[in-house]
């Protein structure tokens, strides 16, 4: 039974009643604070991206002694003065898209009818770097080629570190050195995941509390792991191997048979591994 003091509201009617109208008016003002806090919240909560480089743009030249494999690469004198383990810096090279810089390689070397490996040269492509690593693209594949160069070139410098366990995870280094943001991680991983069927090298950040490393990953005979590896880009994973240094990068030697393991999420509930490494429980 309605009384006179009741609100009975028509949707069609023009103003709704007095209570029935405050009633609305707050609740859509407690909404909308409600959605502005929480995307707020999430905005902040979210991690900056990374401040590294890919020169779209620009075309650069860079002259080095080319190193074809097992990693392409250009060696690049920096101070001939240092001390041996400072006096090159290693640029990896990559091609176009998500394909490794091996076919323009080739394709180079069938034009002219000789080998580039340990020959000094003149490269164009573009720029890509972050957190003191280096890339150059090979854009124009085989046209990249400019001539050769008298460059010096000294024996590099190569060390063995010993017997490593690294912790972290299976990069594409060509994005997560500036082509993509973010370049790791699982929103990164299908696209990852198809740069290194490509043939870009295999590269690994390690993961401490403190800081990170990076190495680019081989099997224990120094052979690429692109294919075994694919799978796994973007998980968190143990490698056991031979850690070597060669100018200013670290490599490590992985048996995938004995040394890999794929670990479970820092978030999951065990700590139980998937048993992808028979020297490791």
């Amino acid at each position: 039974m309605h009384t006179k003091s009741d609100e009975f509201y028509i949707g069609w009617q023009e103003n709704a009643p007095e209570r029935t109208g405050r009633k609305v008016r707050r609740t859509v003002w407690f909404l909308v604070a409600v959605v502005v806090l929480v995307s707020g919240g999430l905005v902040l909560s979210q991690q900056p991206f990374a401040r590294s480089v890919y020169e779209i743009n620009r075309l650069s030249t860079l002259e080095g002694v080319l190193i074809a494999e097992p990693i392409p690469c250009l060696k690049v004198q920096m101070d001939a003065h240092a001390d041996p383990e400072n006096q090159f810096q290693r640029i990896m090279l990559v091609g176009f898209g998500k394909r490794s810089a091996q076919p323009a390689i080739e394709r180079m070397e069938n034009a002219l009818g000789k080998s580039l490996d340990g020959v000094g040269v003149r490269l164009e492509g573009k720029m890509i770097y972050y957190d003191g690593k280096a890339a150059f693209e090979l854009t124009e594949g085989a046209k990249a080629f400019k001539g050769y160069a008298a460059v010096p070139d000294g024996p590099s410098y190569i060390k063995r570190l010993g017997q490593v366990t690294l912790r972290g995870e299976i990069l594409d280094p060509k994005c997560y050195l500036g082509v993509m943001r973010p370049g790791e991680g699982k929103p990164h991983r299908s696209c990852a995941i198809r740069c290194i069927e490509g043939g870009i090298p295999v590269f690994f950040k390690t993961a401490t509390p403190d800081s990170h490393t990076y190495f680019y990953a081989l099997d224990e005979n120094g052979r690429p792991i692109n294919q075994k590896v694919a799978p796994f880009v973007a998980d968190f994973v143990q490698l056991c191997g031979a850690a070597e240094q060669w100018d200013d990068w670290y490599v490590v030697k992985v048996d995938m048979d004995q040394g890999f393991t794929r670990l479970l999420p820092h978030w999951a509930k065990t700590d139980s591994r998937i048993p992808l490494c028979n020297t490791l429980q």
